[in-house]
């Protein structure tokens, strides 16, 4: 979907309900591209070590422990991450992103992007990358809430 039919979709559903968003997830380009950092956790009062950001984000790393431990070949956060920033995921990769989908909570999402883990542009492209977009409309409304167009 083209951002200018995505911006329509959001402008009527606001009609209805100012804080409503649409359900269809809108295109990547109406996300940041900005990522946490340091001196944004240390704003905020996260404290998260170095070495548990990025790849190894603690955030992906408890989702995973928790959503993958039935996995033959459970996942890491640095599989997660690159399935994050695959332009043509696997399937494998695909059933990453559609496990963060389902599972991560808000709190997770945000704290992950504030991990560096990814920018919230990276993420919606993901999700659309992996075939999901239309998987979890109630996630949908949520990360357009994010969106900044």
């Amino acid at each position: 979907m083209r951002i200018g039919d995505w911006l329509t979709l959001r402008s009527e559903a606001k009609a209805e309900d100012r804080d409503n968003e649409p359900t269809v997830l809108a295109p990547a380009e109406a996300f940041s591209e900005r990522r946490g950092s340091a001196a944004l956790r240390a704003r905020c009062g996260i404290r998260t070590e170095p070495r548990e950001t990025g790849p190894e984000s603690a955030a992906v790393a408890r989702r995973i422990a928790s959503s993958c431990a039935g996995w033959v070949t459970p996942p890491t956060g640095a599989e997660f991450f690159d399935a994050v920033h695959a332009r043509n995921p696997t399937t494998r990769q695909a059933q990453l992103i559609s496990m963060w989908l389902f599972e991560a909570t808000n709190d997770e999402i945000t704290l992950a992007w504030a991990e560096e883990a990814y920018s919230f542009r990276d993420l919606v492209n993901a999700i659309h990358a992996a075939g999901a977009a239309g998987d979890h409309p109630q996630r949908n409304r949520e990360l357009n809430r994010l969106a900044e167009t």
